[in-house]
């Protein structure tokens, strides 16, 4: 698998919006935040408050990542590529960058922690998800970078 990474651009913007929205109406323990404006919004957002690098495999979006310094904010790979390792890549990738990365993870979100843990992140804490957006119970994970 041949992937390139490549800096996010405004024009992008849609399609992130788009995984984000997919990936919503495909998790039915997602609770729907904002208007369908601000959603669709929200890949602008993105590009203008994080480091977005867009990942391509045969000229094709496959997903993105998005970095603010070094946590990870979001990792969205579109369905039809997941388990491939597109979010493998991308998270080598930011590890390349930092000697540590931070990240949460909704506690119904299952597949990522087990994809997060198997990448080495551990799990520090659990919250009730009073703090996030979504109001969904989360954990916060940790990966640092090892001496060996």
């Amino acid at each position: 698998m041949k992937v390139q990474l490549v800096k996010g651009v405004a024009s992008d913007a849609a399609e992130i919006s788009q995984v984000l929205e997919d990936w919503a109406e495909a998790t039915s323990w997602l609770p729907t935040v904002g208007s369908a404006i601000e959603r669709a919004d929200y890949g602008r957002w993105l590009l203008e408050h994080t480091q977005v690098t867009i990942l391509h495999y045969n000229s094709q979006f496959v997903g993105f990542l998005a970095l603010e310094g070094n946590i990870v904010q979001s990792l969205y790979i579109k369905a039809a590529f997941q388990r491939l390792g597109f979010g493998q890549a991308a998270i080598n990738y930011a590890q390349g960058q930092f000697n540590e990365l931070r990240l949460w993870v909704f506690q119904a979100n299952t597949d990522a922690q087990k994809f997060y843990q198997k990448l080495g992140f551990e799990a520090l804490e659990k919250t009730d998800g009073q703090d996030n957006d979504y109001g969904l119970p989360d954990i916060f994970y940790l990966w640092e970078l090892s001496d060996s």
